[in-house]
């Protein structure tokens, strides 16, 4: 039998928690296995207070921060928020670090290096495993670090932060697109960092972090894919793996409506204005990084997806709806009626 696909599904925190909660209840209720919360906080309700909540009203979706970051939240902080946490929900927890991308940006800094990724990785994977860490001169250790293992995981997207959760993290969140050809390349990139601590990729936890949108067309969800599709393979790190997809993109001149975006092309509050400014790139290159990037498409073509990359072993997802500050209403509700029926027929779910 073929193995099943776990899937978890991304929940921005821009709504009041009164909608908040419900809404992760939901998505325990549609059959997700999981519920990431968008740590921004400018943009979302804080993280940790929506986990908690989250922790009491569910009884079996993992839930993780997704991501928190080293730069707005210190390494001792997030182990006591974590740790806190368990109590709420033993072994249903995960810690994603991230290098805080719109949390640094809206405050106008930058994202953390790799030399801040591992040593606040670390620290907290040793302060939650009970043990004494030094800070600058200062030992300190967690006083309740108790009960199952909390794993701790990187968001990695380009090359070098890859190996470096290969070699540091108890397991890595990738987003870097979804065709077999990806996968190959950075899973080379993972099991390199993996040797560099003595250990191999089936040490490790891995997630794939897939864009997901779907509607009653290919070319509506392409419509409303842009400006994803052009933030992930024009503006940021996509481009280093679109070879691998096969891809070569033209020459673009990128117009400063772009940049005006706010907070940013991916997270825009005005969804249509976002969409607006991608006029730039032709349709035909929109829908070749759209199925480059994840699922993106029809409920049927999403759900066929899944299962062609299930065969290459990609079988444990992050979906990563569109819109920062809409709820993922349309995609939770394609998945529970249209794409977990058809990956449990394949086989690649349990029965409902």
């Amino acid at each position: 039998m073929a193995t099943a696909v776990r899937i978890a599904l991304r929940i921005p925190g821009t709504a009041p928690l009164s909608e908040l909660v419900p809404l992760i209840q939901q998505v325990e209720a549609a059959g997700f296995d999981g519920a990431g919360i968008l740590d921004s906080q400018l943009l979302c309700r804080d993280t940790f207070v929506t986990l908690a909540l989250a922790a009491t009203q569910t009884s079996r979706l993992q839930l993780f921060p997704a991501v928190t970051n080293p730069l707005t939240r210190h390494p001792s902080v997030l182990a006591g928020a974590m740790q806190t946490l368990a109590e709420l929900a033993p072994g249903r927890l995960r810690c994603i670090i991230g290098s805080g991308y719109t949390s640094a940006t809206t405050i106008g800094r930058k994202p953390a290096t790799l030399a801040q990724m591992r040593a606040c990785i670390t620290t907290v994977k040793a302060l939650l495993a009970g043990e004494t860490v030094d800070f600058d001169g200062t030992p300190g250790r967690l006083q309740y670090a108790s009960g199952p293992r909390i794993p701790v995981l990187m968001a990695a997207s380009g090359p070098k932060a890859i190996a470096l959760a290969g070699e540091i993290a108890d397991g890595v969140l990738l987003l870097v697109g979804y065709t077999p050809g990806i996968v190959e390349a950075v899973l080379a990139c993972l099991e390199e960092g993996a040797r560099r601590s003595g250990r191999r990729l089936e040490d490790l936890e891995i997630i794939w972090a897939v864009r997901t949108g779907t509607a009653s067309t290919m070319e509506e969800a392409r419509r409303q894919a842009r400006p994803i599709a052009v933030h992930w393979g024009i503006l940021r790190w996509g481009a280093h793996w679109l070879k691998h997809a096969g891809l070569q993109l033209p020459s673009l001149t990128i117009p400063q409506e772009v940049w005006n975006i706010y907070p940013d092309l991916s997270h825009a509050h005005d969804w249509e204005a976002a969409i607006a400014a991608t006029a730039f790139v032709p349709d035909e290159v929109v829908a070749q990084l759209c199925d480059a990037l994840g699922l993106i498409g029809t409920p049927e073509h999403c759900a066929q997806r899944i299962a062609e990359m299930a065969a290459c072993g990609v079988t444990n997802l992050y979906l990563m709806p569109f819109q920062t500050f809409a709820p993922p209403t349309q995609d939770l509700e394609a998945f529970r009626t249209v794409v977990f029926p058809r990956l449990q027929a394949a086989g690649l779910r349990p029965p409902a």
